[in-house]
């Protein structure tokens, strides 16, 4: 059995392509974070489900029985536990998103624990920018350690110590022109405050590079905290791509890491909601195109056919159905003689395992308020006397 660990986006595929029966239970535990009552009651579900189906239950749910021990009364202080089994693997994850208490049984894991799993795994960093102290922590939703950043200044002095003045920067800085001379540098007829912004840019710079050589290829958000002229500064040189503004205003140094973190959560929170889609602008033009569609038997045929790049979905978002791969035909149903299923969240893991994207947003990011969009690499292919793709229930 794994250790408790968190989803990473890579895993989803790999979760998603294995055989079933294929169990997800969530625990959210009490409020002393006891999950003892809980894990009985998801127990007997899942035995009783898979008693029912005609499979052996002994042999899938032993792993999971020893989890619940391990795991027990941890769930107030690091967040709700998910425990996904099947034939060929027994995961025990620590969800840092909106996750629901299920217990559930099915041909695949739940996707929407996994999505709500994924989304929320936010994995970024937070450079304080003090003069006095350089400070970089490595931050995910519920943890922050300060790491160390190779062949970066510590101090403004040990820059001034260390390190010439790069003067690329000219144009990027207040100041005007400098000149060096020896070691130091001279500065032209401009204020104290241009003479500082310059030494500042130039100690800047040194940790930028720094920091772009520590997370070269990377894209995690960098959240810039510190006195918000500094941070504005900063911002203006910087070469990393993914500087999170405004960053966190105020002297990092009366800062302890715990408040710049909740700050941080804060920041980004406001910055999901704000930005909160990838839904492209120019969405509604590539409707009708063949390249986008808000419909459902569209989309549902579309993601079994490998066809969807990005699927987009409000959290509720639910179509009970079922769908003929052979005839390419959506029927809207609830009756049991057709074995309904949810077929957006059908529509989600063929998106999936065709290589796609999937992410639950707001329904105020959604064109139109739909319920759920999607991305397509290619248009359909129009078979000659095809029928309707979607049947009536």
């Amino acid at each position: 059995m794994d250790k408790i660990e968190r989803l990473s986006a890579g895993d989803l595929r790999e979760l998603m392509s294995g055989p079933g029966p294929c169990i997800t239970i969530v625990l959210g535990g009490t409020e002393n974070g006891d999950t003892a009552t809980e894990m009985k009651v998801a127990l007997n579900s899942v035995r009783k489900r898979l008693e029912e189906s005609g499979t052996e239950a002994d042999a899938l749910l032993a792993p999971i029985e020893d989890a619940a021990r391990d795991v027990r009364g941890e769930t107030k202080s690091r967040g709700a536990i998910v425990i996904l089994a099947s034939p060929s693997l027994t995961r025990v994850l620590r969800a840092n998103g909106d996750v629901k208490p299920i217990a559930s049984v099915g041909d695949h894991f739940d996707i929407r624990t996994l999505l709500a799993m994924q989304q929320g795994h936010r994995a970024f960093y937070i450079l304080a920018l003090s003069q006095n102290r350089l400070r970089l922590l490595k931050c995910t939703e519920s943890t922050s350690e300060e790491v160390a950043v190779p062949g970066a200044p510590a101090s403004l002095a040990d820059w001034k110590q260390t390190d010439q003045p790069d003067h690329v920067l000219d144009n990027r800085v207040t100041a005007g022109p400098s000149r060096g001379t020896g070691t130091g540098v001279m500065f032209g007829t401009g204020s104290d405050r241009e003479a500082k912004d310059e030494y500042l840019a130039h100690y800047f710079l040194a940790i930028d590079r720094a920091v772009c050589n520590m997370l070269n290829g990377s894209s995690e958000l960098l959240i810039p905290a510190g006195v918000e002229h500094e941070i504005a500064l900063y911002c203006r040189i910087s070469n990393y791509p993914h500087v999170v503004q405004p960053g966190i205003h105020g002297a990092p140094d009366g800062l302890e890491g715990g408040e710049m973190h909740r700050r941080a959560l804060e920041l980004l929170d406001q910055r999901d909601g704000q930005m909160g889609t990838d839904v492209p602008a120019d969405f509604d033009k590539r409707v009708g195109t063949g390249h986008a569609s808000t419909h459902v038997h569209e989309i549902v045929a579309g993601a079994f056919e490998g066809r969807v790049s990005n699927l987009f979905l409000q959290a509720n978002a639910s179509y009970s159905g079922a769908f003929d791969p052979v005839r390419q035909r959506v029927k809207r149903s609830d009756d049991p003689m057709d074995s309904p299923v949810d077929l957006i969240d059908a529509a989600a893991v063929q998106t999936i395992l065709h290589g796609g994207e999937v992410k639950v947003i707001a329904g105020s990011a959604m064109p139109n308020g739909v319920p759920v969009c999607a991305l397509m690499r290619y248009p359909a292919v129009q078979n000659a006397g095809a029928g309707p793709a979607v049947e009536a229930a």
